[in-house]
């Protein structure tokens, strides 16, 4: 039988190694943990604390005030959120209303500084064109701003907008609501393709985009009605469309052939990259259309195939 080491003996070299080794990697850990709960802790109770202070109207207004006047870096009012019923100024200087809840992420453009950093080469020209419009199509129309551009912009145009994330209509239907354009707005709640149907709907977070293209994982889904653009319009005589469907432009155009053809609407389309702006070029050429702008930095210019667009600049006029 084996006798146990005498009292004081020592422990041999590899065993205290590894024991002290365990020891040191566990207070590591520990210490790391600590970290990650004093950092989560520390942004938790700061944004909560934002969150409270931004419930008072004259912090938020005074946050607006700071941002238009350049005071506020983008990288702060980006991250802010504003609430409440605001008064935003169309390109003519001519206000209107626009109600924004607490995860409306295009509000943040819109309300802080005053449009000035949304879209900011495309809404002038819009705006121009809707002047002149008898109706209007507004197809992924997210909360609705280029709805409320259009009746500012003309008092006798009326409109469709079709957008078919329940959450995005409710937005929308708040700011035809705020706005009292319900007698000038028919609001379909419903995507548009070339056929009659029903689809999945990916709705990926911190984002206005929605998609009936295949939805990545980490995206909610939806399932939602599908219709075609002639069924949606009916018989509104449509001279201006935007369209924002995260590139299924074709489909959508092919579904709305009898409007083109009986009205032959200006259109401007939203193409994230090359191949979806020759996906669109080739459907708006066989429907007639003779040639695609970019609305750009540098204003409207020609868009020759093998155009690559530039990152925040998306837009393309098709006239």
């Amino acid at each position: 039988m084996e006798s146990p080491p005498p009292t004081g003996s020592l422990v041999p070299r590899s065993e205290a190694v590894g024991k002290n080794t365990d020891t040191s990697a566990l207070a590591a850990d520990l210490r790391g943990r600590c970290r990650t709960l004093t950092r989560v802790t520390v942004h938790d109770t700061l944004r909560s604390a934002r969150d409270s202070l931004f419930r008072f109207p004259g912090v938020q207004r005074a946050v607006r005030l700071a941002t238009m006047r350049g005071c506020v870096p983008n990288a702060v009012w980006k991250r802010l959120h504003p609430t409440g019923v605001w008064t935003l100024r169309a390109p003519d200087g001519s206000g209107f209303r626009y109600a924004s809840d607490a995860d409306d992420i295009l509000a943040r453009s819109l309300i802080w500084t005053n449009m000035r950093h949304w879209e900011e080469t495309t809404h002038p020209v819009f705006f121009d064109l809707a002047r002149n419009a008898r109706g209007f199509v507004d197809i992924g129309a997210f909360s609705g701003i280029y709805t409320l551009l259009a009746c500012r912009a003309n008092a006798r145009l009326r409109a469709v907008a079709v957008e078919p994330n329940p959450a995005a209509m409710r937005k929308l239907r708040r700011n035809i609501e705020v706005n009292r354009l319900q007698d000038r707005v028919v609001l379909v709640e419903k995507a548009l393709s070339s056929a009659r149907g029903r689809a999945v709907l990916g709705i990926p977070a911190d984002t206005t985009a929605a998609s009936l293209l295949a939805a990545e994982p980490s995206n909610a889904t939806v399932e939602v009605e599908v219709t075609t653009g002639d069924d949606a319009i009916g018989d509104l005589p449509v001279d201006l469309v935007k369209i924002d469907v995260e590139g299924l432009e074709p489909e959508v155009l092919s579904g709305m052939s009898r409007t083109i053809s009986a009205h032959r609407p200006t259109i401007i389309a939203e193409c994230l990259d090359g191949t979806a702006l020759e996906r669109l070029r080739g459907a708006v050429l066989e429907l007639g259309y003779r040639q695609i702008r970019h609305l750009g930095r540098d204003g409207v210019v020609p868009a020759p195939p093998g155009f690559v667009p530039p990152p925040r600049y998306a837009n393309f006029l098709v006239d």
